[in-house]
């Protein structure tokens, strides 16, 4: 795994609340897909990240590229960051 935080970038916030909002996020990595949704890849962003947000990925950006969009499922003080591939909503 090698998650590079310089390649992790915010590109919007939307408020849902006072003072709560959802973070949306670009990244690209020569990483594969499986490689990002491993629990604790995102970990070196854990002061950045917070449940809800998501991530456009870009992967295997130095070959046959891939786009997958992940959101945080999981911020933990301790332990892993984890993420889910984004999906329609269950009620759609």
């Amino acid at each position: 795994m090698t998650f590079k935080i310089r390649s992790l970038a915010l590109y919007a916030s939307v408020p849902y609340d006072t003072n709560k909002s959802v973070r949306f996020y670009k990244y690209a990595t020569i990483d594969a897909a499986a490689t990002v949704l491993t629990a604790g890849y995102f970990n070196d962003a854990r002061d950045k990240l917070q449940v809800n947000d998501v991530i456009e990925c870009v992967t295997s950006a130095g070959g046959t590229g891939d786009r997958i969009v992940v959101r945080v499922t999981a911020v933990p003080s301790s332990g892993n960051v984890t993420v889910t591939v984004d999906a329609a909503a269950s009620s759609s």
